[in-house]
């Protein structure tokens, strides 16, 4: 037998984004070798929209793939609707878009900028990747799962030097992943929880 997990509210977590958000920008002050738009200038907006869709596509692609149906990606995203499924399309987008602006600022902006001056591109990039995927954990596949996605937005940001661009991505990421594990959860395999209610469902042993 297994209990559904209780809901996260959008007060539960908007504590910590704003957090994230605000430690991110006062340490960006110190570190100065980023730009906001770097050399695409306004084009970024397209880029970094069209990014977080193309990357957001290929995670989709893999959690409809049939070895996904069971298994840990599958309670992972089990897990993920369980707790998020009371947001609401604003909360999404809302908590979206502090994560991807505040996240970006203080792993990419700041951290890999770091990492990769006294360590180099390579360990600087795996290096802020692998803490963008541990300050995710909640099951090794999650860390996994964010790790990779911070190589991605890491790469793109190394190659272009701009954080607007993976700000957008991740938040336009965040908010097509969201949307997908809260509102239709079916299409990724998942059985939809309603409400706040705390149902019991079976599970062979």
């Amino acid at each position: 037998m297994k209990l559904v997990q209780p809901p996260v509210s959008f007060r539960q977590m908007l504590p910590s984004a704003l957090i994230i958000l605000g430690l991110g920008a006062l340490l960006s002050i110190f570190v100065s070798s980023w730009q906001w738009l770097a050399g695409l200038g306004w084009l970024v907006i397209p880029y970094g929209v069209v990014l977080g869709l193309a990357i957001y596509l290929l995670g989709f692609i893999l959690s409809c793939s049939p070895w996904t149906k069971t298994g840990p990606m599958h309670e992972l995203l089990n897990t993920l609707h369980q707790l998020f499924r009371n947001f609401t399309w604003p909360q999404i987008i809302v908590v979206s878009i502090l994560a991807g602006v505040g996240e970006e600022l203080l792993i990419r902006a700041v951290l890999q900028t770091f990492l990769v001056s006294t360590a180099g591109p390579i360990w600087g990039i795996v290096g802020a990747s692998l803490i963008f995927g541990l300050l995710h954990f909640m099951t090794k596949t999650y860390v996994l799962l964010t790790f990779s996605l911070g190589l991605l937005f890491g790469l793109a940001f190394y190659f272009t030097d701009s954080i607007v661009l993976v700000m957008l991505g991740h938040a336009v990421y965040d908010i097509a992943a969201f949307a997908m594990i809260v509102n239709f959860p079916h299409i990724l395999g998942v059985d939809s929880v309603n409400g706040n209610k705390s149902i019991i469902t079976e599970q062979t042993y």
